[in-house]
């Protein structure tokens, strides 16, 4: 009993004493095979398992140590050789805090005219409609007027009245100096002469009474803007008096018309005013002159610059703001009058801030990024944080520092190389 004892404990461990050989061949075959078996599976549970990493944990791991940064590329010399790429610096320069106030875009009072009518008459015929672009001196619309016709006969009158007073004028000079000669010859008397005399200076009078007749036709037909070639019977030309765009008209063929009526609105928009409303509180800061930023939403991506050209002299009441006038020039005729604007104006103290060309920005994945040379031939991606416009020049809050090199042409090139770059990692 002990030596089976002894053999029950010792084969936990897989250990038989040699000295207790004999007894076990008094042990049953069966029951001495169960125990070995029973040894094996203890000796096999008490080894730990050698664990290794999966083949695709290794293969990740060894890719991980070759991936390329995505935001690096380099460029061989040749492609930089026919990208024609152009750098700029990133510069600090000391700029004033911006203050945005809303206003509306209006016509340039400075380059409008308003065409009036200047008697009464009908419209016969008007060519031109709102929208179209008129040169000075075209034909803007055709009246029939009673008013033209008798100005032109007044003149006509004029014309004739001072012919024959003149005409009169040279008899009366003839008789004067034929009774002066008679007198003089003792064939006439004094009083004829002196009759003579007095019939000569009456019709000198008449004379000047019909130039001041024909001087006053002039000026009224001046005053309707009449030529002088102007036939009463042809209907009346209205005409611009300076080039412009029509914005308003305010007859149709068939219309009356009085003295006083507006007919026309004509406005240069090639420049325009844009009218912002300032808080009283930064009425000071104001300056004219000062250049001001301009943003409207038909055009979100684009800015444009103009001056203060007036402050306004009395207060809103009700929103306690001042009314600001800034020019805008407009060549390209983007900015339309009643266009709602966002305008930037300059207040406050200067402080620094990093400066970068507008001309480096570029959009990718949605996000605003510049190519940085690192050497001659690598560039780094970098994503950018702008903030508003000075000129040709853009703030930048992040991703630059002062000294940076950009690329500032041929920009995208290298946004193409990026992008095949980024497709060759994705397959």
């Amino acid at each position: 009993m002990i030596r089976h004892h002894l053999l029950m404990k010792s084969v936990g461990r897989t250990v038989v004493c040699p000295g207790d050989v004999d007894s076990l061949q008094s042990v049953p075959h069966s029951y001495l095979m169960c125990l070995l078996l029973v040894a094996l599976f203890s000796t096999a549970c008490q080894k730990e398992p050698v664990q290794s990493a999966p083949p695709q944990e290794a293969s990740a791991a060894a890719k991980g140590e070759t991936k390329k940064d995505p935001n690096l590329l380099t460029l061989s010399p040749d492609t930089i050789k026919y990208s024609n790429l152009q750098f700029s610096e990133v510069t600090e320069q000391q700029i004033a805090a911006p203050l945005t106030v809303t206003g509306h875009i209006a016509i340039n009072e400075d380059r409008t005219v308003r065409v009036g009518s200047l008697f009464s008459g009908r419209i016969l015929e008007v060519p031109v409609k709102v929208g179209d672009r008129v040169r000075q001196g075209q034909a803007l619309a055709q009246m029939h007027t009673h008013e033209v016709h008798e100005a032109q006969a007044e003149y006509a009158k004029a014309q004739a009245e001072l012919k024959q007073r003149k005409t009169n004028a040279d008899f009366a000079k003839s008789m004067m100096e034929r009774a002066d000669r008679l007198y003089q010859a003792k064939a006439g008397s004094l009083a004829e002469l002196e009759k003579a005399r007095v019939e000569f200076q009456a019709a000198t009078q008449e004379i000047a009474r019909a130039e001041a007749e024909l001087e006053r036709a002039i000026g009224h037909r001046e005053h309707l803007g009449l030529p002088d070639s102007q036939n009463y019977d042809e209907p009346v030309i209205i005409k611009a008096p300076a080039a412009g765009v029509v914005m308003k008209r305010e007859i149709t063929p068939g219309a009356s018309v009085n003295p006083g009526d507006n007919l026309f609105l004509i406005s240069d928009l090639s420049s325009v005013w844009v009218m912002a409303e300032v808080p009283e509180k930064n009425l000071s800061a104001l300056k004219i002159g000062a250049a001001v930023q301009i943003k409207v939403a038909a055009y979100p991506e684009e800015t444009f610059t103009g001056r203060i050209a007036r402050l306004g002299e009395t207060l809103n009441a009700e929103t306690r703001t001042i009314e600001v006038r800034c020019l805008v020039e407009n060549r390209a005729g983007k900015l339309k009058p009643e266009m709602y604007a966002s305008i930037g104006l300059v207040v406050g103290e200067l402080r620094p801030a990093v400066m970068v060309s507008s001309a480096a920005l570029q959009e990718m994945d949605g996000q605003t990024v510049v190519f940085v040379a690192k050497d001659q031939n690598q560039f780094e991606k970098r994503t950018v944080k702008v903030e508003r416009k000075q000129g040709e020049l853009v703030e930048v809050l992040s991703g630059l520092s002062r000294g940076d090199r950009v690329v500032t042409a041929g920009g995208f090139q290298l946004k193409t190389e990026f992008q095949k770059d980024k497709l060759s990692e994705e397959e």
